[in-house]
């Protein structure tokens, strides 16, 4: 468990739990909804998250990838890495710039093996910025098909020391 009582919001960071999926597909609809409407069309944010369900966050939960971040008992974020690589971080459009989603990279970063080597993610274009504070640099431009859309991507790596 990893806490956070700086800026406005004490959040701790935990494994998801199969309980969670619910929680993660709501904040992943509206976290992409309201971070990623200056940066992408309306048309490729929802072809973006057209079918998603709770049920398809049930892998990344079980295979113990993903964790949530939890204030007030609520899930205000998730993340989710595999070796090398950053999957996800996405903070509940209410909590956003509380320091949360540098709290789920932390775990991220650390889950991914970033004190090792180089760790990769594929950014939205919003997200570079972030991405940036911490370390990522950009390596290039590309697109990710979700369902019938290709929804553009900045690929970033973040080499470790």
């Amino acid at each position: 468990m990893i806490a956070d009582t700086g800026m406005k919001t004490t959040a701790t960071v935990r494994a998801a739990k199969d309980a969670d999926a619910q929680a993660i597909c709501a904040l992943h609809l509206s976290a992409v909804r309201a971070h990623c409407a200056s940066h992408y069309a309306p048309a490729i944010i929802e072809g973006w998250l057209r079918g998603r369900v709770p049920e398809g966050y049930l892998p990344g939960i079980r295979s113990g990838s993903m964790f949530v971040a939890e204030a007030d008992t609520k899930v205000v974020g998730f993340g989710q890495s595999r070796p090398g690589e950053v999957l996800a971080v996405f903070v509940d459009p209410s909590a956003a710039r509380r320091g949360i989603g540098s709290l789920l990279l932390v775990k991220a970063l650390s889950d991914a093996g970033a004190e090792r080597g180089a760790v990769r993610v594929e950014s939205t274009i919003n997200a570079v910025g972030f991405y940036e504070s911490h370390g990522f640099r950009v390596l290039d431009q590309g697109t990710q098909r979700r369902n019938e859309v290709d929804v553009p991507v900045v690929i970033m790596e973040r080499y470790a020391g």
